[in-house]
């Protein structure tokens, strides 16, 4: 009888789906989930009736990969290998990715490519990768050397599109490429660098969402070129490049710390953008009105660099204050806990983009950035969401000691003045900004490449 009602017991527990209790770790529970919400990899960001290469499912396996790495779940992996295994065919031809649209969002699905190709390599998938290369090598570009962001974007930088070539161009230079990094190391920087000049605005401290090289887009200020705002997601996706940037080029290279200063400089920023009531971010980083929101895309990306950025020495120690509080904000603001067992990653904004010529309702205004919808479980924001709950799992944070865990080895502020910290204790923000000299910690976690 002892023995039945277990049993009874455990093909309930099962039946009745995910169980909180299971998952100590945010990152295997909500990985966990959307392979609930979505059974195969390639139906992923709302795509249930057709495959999709595209740059949403990309981030979000990226994400999922990270995980993998770090817990080994071998149904995980399952879920990971059918990605390749239905998009890429035997000669290498990817199903649904065009070559001549010359579109950077169509490479991104390569990072995650070939992170797996270097775990679980297979010829088909050498030639896919090598196919995203060419596409990179033959980008048209601004005079200046910038690829354009798409065919039909001619002549338009976009903070997007960094995020979506640069970090696999510089990551695969070396295996397609070999002997000829340098070149590749010294592009990527120029394209970076030449970016953050041209989208930077001095008045807010800030990086404007795109810029026109003709300065005659009907979104595009006549005597600049800049977009009108710094929207919150296209930052996080160029401060993201420069944290996988600065993954892939060697430690010795002469040019890294131009990368290394950018990001300090461009996440001293966010951290002063960083809303003080819930330690998350607007969805427009540059207006303040009632109707801005706080989105979890974004708030994703930046709580990732933060806290990464501090592990790998790139952001001195005081960063990690404004990390912590911002991971506390995003799951207490956006992380939903359903009914079957599975968590949610709530207000995600869909998208957001600038024109083409025949859709003059992107114009980059503030009203048009409120009119795009939101949604829950945005692929855009589960991947950063997966590799920020990494960075909180390998100081020893899970689902039950968010609120009280306080991490061993990482130096803590006692006072605001200690460490220059942008907080005092009781999370109040303190009128100063961080500068001096990035510090290498020395800690030992468990490293993402």
């Amino acid at each position: 009888m002892k023995t039945t009602l277990t049993t009874i017991m455990l093909l309930c527990c099962l039946s009745a789906g995910l169980e909180a209790a299971d998952y100590q770790h945010y990152s295997e529970w909500m990985a966990a989930s959307e392979m609930k919400r979505v059974p195969h990899s390639y139906h992923l960001d709302f795509s249930p009736n057709k495959p999709r290469w595209a740059y949403q499912v990309g981030v979000e396996l990226d994400g999922m990969l990270d995980v993998w790495l770090t817990y080994r779940d071998e149904t995980l992996l399952g879920y990971l290998k059918e990605y390749p295994a239905k998009m890429i065919g035997s000669d290498g031809t990817i199903t649904g990715y065009k070559y001549n649209d010359f579109n950077l969002d169509n490479v991104r699905p390569g990072h995650f490519l070939l992170r797996f190709y270097q775990e679980l390599p297979a010829e088909k998938d050498s030639l896919a990768l090598d196919l995203l290369m060419r596409q990179l090598e033959n980008q048209p570009r601004t005079d200046e050397g910038v690829w354009w962001h798409k065919a039909i974007y001619a002549r338009q930088v976009w903070l997007d599109g960094i995020f979506m070539g640069l970090p696999f161009y510089t990551a695969a230079a070396p295996l397609l490429r070999p002997g000829r990094e340098q070149e590749y190391y010294d592009d990527a920087v120029d394209q970076i660098t030449k970016t953050a000049e041209r989208t930077y605005d001095e008045a807010t401290d800030l990086w404007k969402h795109a810029w026109d090289e003709t300065h005659r887009m009907f979104w595009a200020d006549s005597e600049t070129g800049l977009s009108q705002h710094t929207w919150a997601r296209a930052l996080g996706w160029f401060v993201m490049a420069m944290v996988e940037i600065l993954d892939a080029l060697p430690t010795d290279y002469e040019r890294r710390q131009e990368v290394n200063d950018l990001f300090l400089h461009a996440m001293t920023s966010v951290v002063e953008y960083q809303d003080e009531a819930s330690g998350v971010w607007y969805d427009v980083l540059d207006v303040d009105d009632p109707r801005n929101y706080l989105e979890a895309t974004a708030s994703a990306m930046f709580t990732y660099c933060l806290l990464k950025g501090v592990r790998m020495g790139w952001l001195e120690d005081s960063f990690l204050d404004a990390g912590i509080r911002a991971y506390r904000g995003m799951v207490e603001q956006f992380v939903k806990r359903n009914g079957d067992g599975t968590i949610s990653l709530t207000r995600c904004c869909s998208v957001s983009g600038l024109g083409p010529d025949n859709n003059p309702h992107r114009d980059g205004s503030f009203e048009y950035y409120m009119s795009e919808p939101i949604r829950d479980n945005d692929a855009k924001g589960i991947g950063p969401f997966l590799w920020a709950s990494l960075e909180m799992e390998r100081m020893g944070y899970t689902v039950d000691n968010l609120d009280t865990h306080r991490p061993d080895g990482i130096r803590q502020a006692t006072s605001p003045a200690d460490s220059h910290s942008p907080y005092d204790l009781q999370g109040r923000r303190v009128a100063q900004r961080h500068k001096g000299v990035v510090i290498t910690n020395g800690r030992k976690y468990l490293l993402r490449h």
